[in-house]
């Protein structure tokens, strides 16, 4: 297996060591004969043709998972669209198998071919599957390269603590496994993992500690090309310290390897190359950098979590120089990538928060030994069960009185705003640095008017549609609101279509008897979850919670 630092993460699986005679016909030979072939041969059409006779033979033998195997090795040699329909006919063949290998096997590669294509949903959701599967049929290998996938997917778009956990999970159940087959390339991926998670959570000393160690370890296999990987690696941790000299030495020696790294490493080097130059104050020489990354997003779309700064830098630098229209271009491309990245990132935590129960299913494991190791201690665990429970009760009620404090003073402080918002004339600083004057009051002028007569209620009101009855472009539209409302689009028909619901609960008590989906109906909204939801995001109440307290009061 050759090295798997993210940088240039490749992954390889053989399992056969079996010797053949190349010049066997391929129909006659043995699986693990076709299996050496298949590895010992770089023309991609005959390693293909391979792993087809290898598919028949095993059909013929009725044998699901040779053919499931047979099925990963097409999709290694095939292009991404291809490998992947390969990958899900492994699945199919094997969802049920307790093999040791699959189906986790070919749920790992595909995680990884979507994570190439930015699908980090899909590639989180195959990576737990694999990670599940593996975990099953208890091959310790598998389950943390699958664990790596998760942490890397997480570590991007999730929660960098829970990451970080992870990291320390997998690193611990890696040093409990030191005779598994890849354990040198695991392991330096993990001490990369933390380091990584220890950057995105601002603590590069911490960082600094695990990518030394893996220098170390690099240094004493003599592998100069994953050395210089995290040489490479340390540029961020010093970048993140304020040692922009020491930064950028590790930087420009780590771009050595550069055309053996994958697509994820330029945007990387160009983000801390540029950045370390602006920071020193040299904005010159790494306003160029950036702008490299600007043109990989626009070419490639490649995103990544720097991305939002690296637009607020050329901003700032644009706005500095007086080029209005930069500053405009590069302000517009930051709202956009943030909406992005702020939806891929609650995506990737739902995921998360829904399949990724790695810490509970590693602690199962340990239950299981324990259990084992303690037949003589059952009533004082049972105890402490008790204990546990009644612990959890207290917290939970103690939750709950909590939590309807918390409603009760929101629901008085929604009130008290409301009453003020009676009386109060609202004013708008108008800033012609961004689009004319004269636009932007015409526009504020429509939306009053679409304010007032209640427009928004229109289930069926778009940016595009609004734009068109102001007869201006949506893309005005949406820099106006964003910039005089201090919201998206959405957010901004929510909030009024939630004020409107607010008023109409105040002052109507037969519109307090209609059910949450009809109110919801009378507002614009397309669902009761919509309207609660959108609800609660602005009140920290819920409007069921709202309309009981209007009753309670007799308003």
């Amino acid at each position: 297996m050759k090295h798997c630092i993210t940088l240039f993460f490749i992954v390889f699986f053989v399992y056969s060591n079996a010797q053949t005679n190349t010049q066997e016909p391929l129909q006659s030979m043995t699986y693990n004969s076709l299996l050496l072939l298949y590895n010992n041969t770089r023309d991609t059409s005959k390693a293909k043709k391979i792993a087809r006779v290898y598919i028949e033979k095993s059909r013929l033998d009725n044998d699901s998972n040779k053919m499931a195997l047979g099925y990963v090795k097409t999709a290694l040699k095939s292009k991404r669209r291809n490998a992947i329909k390969y990958l899900d006919t492994s699945i199919a063949l094997t969802k049920n198998s307790n093999h040791i290998n699959f189906p986790a096997l070919a749920y790992i590669n595909k995680s990884h071919l979507l994570y190439e294509k930015e699908e980090y949903e899909k590639s989180l959701q195959s990576a737990i599957l694999g990670f599940q599967s593996s975990n099953r049929n208890n091959n310790i290998d598998q389950e943390i390269t699958a664990l790596h996938q998760i942490i890397r997917i997480n570590e991007l778009w999730g929660d960098y603590s829970k990451a970080l956990e992870t990291s320390f999970l997998t690193f611990n159940l890696l040093k409990a496994n030191p005779e598994i087959e890849h354990f040198s390339e695991h392991y330096l991926y993990s001490l990369e993992d933390i380091g990584k998670c220890y950057i995105r959570l601002k603590k590069p000393d911490s960082a600094l500690v695990y990518y030394n160690m893996a220098i170390k370890e690099t240094l004493k296999r003599k592998d100069t090309f994953t050395y210089l990987a995290f040489v490479s690696r340390t540029g961020s941790a010093l970048y993140a310290k304020g040692n922009y000299d020491a930064a950028l030495d590790s930087l420009q020696k780590g771009d050595k390897n550069r055309d053996l790294y994958n697509s994820s490493y330029l945007p990387y080097y160009y983000y801390y190359l540029g950045s370390t130059y602006y920071n020193q104050g040299n904005k010159e020489k790494g306003i160029p950098y950036l702008k490299k990354i600007d043109s990989i997003y626009e070419k490639k779309h490649v995103l990544s979590p720097e991305l939002p700064l690296v637009y607020d830098k050329l901003v700032s630098y644009y706005r500095d120089k007086n080029e209005k229209e930069k500053q405009l271009e590069y302000l517009y491309k930051l709202v956009r990538v943030v909406r992005i990245i702020d939806a891929k990132r609650v995506n990737i935590k739902a995921k998360t928060e829904k399949g990724y129960l790695i810490p509970k299913l590693l602690e199962e494991k340990e239950t299981l030994i324990d259990e084992l190791n303690k037949k003589n201690k059952t009533s004082t665990v049972i105890t402490w069960w008790i204990l546990g429970f009644l612990s959890i009760s207290i917290i939970a009620l103690l939750y709950y009185v909590r939590r309807q404090k918390q409603f009760k003073q929101r629901f008085e402080k929604l009130i008290a705003t409301q009453e003020i918002t009676k009386t109060k004339n609202s004013t708008i600083e108008v800033d012609n640095n961004v689009i004319s004057v004269i636009i932007i009051e015409n526009i504020l002028r429509q939306l009053n008017f679409f304010e007032t007569k209640n427009e928004f209620l229109s289930r069926d009101i778009s940016l595009n549609e609004v734009a068109k009855s102001f007869e201006t472009n949506s893309t005005y539209l949406s820099k106006v609101i964003n910039l005089k409302k201090d919201k998206n689009f959405s957010q901004y028909i929510n909030d009024l279509r939630i004020d409107f619901a607010i008023k109409e609960l105040e002052a109507n008590k037969t519109f307090r008897r209609y059910t949450i989906k009809a109110i919801a109906n009378e507002c614009g909204f397309k669902s009761s979850e919509s309207f609660s939801k959108a609800f609660y995001k602005k009140f920290g109440i819920y409007p069921s919670y709202f309309i009981k307290q209007l009753e309670i009061k007799g308003k």
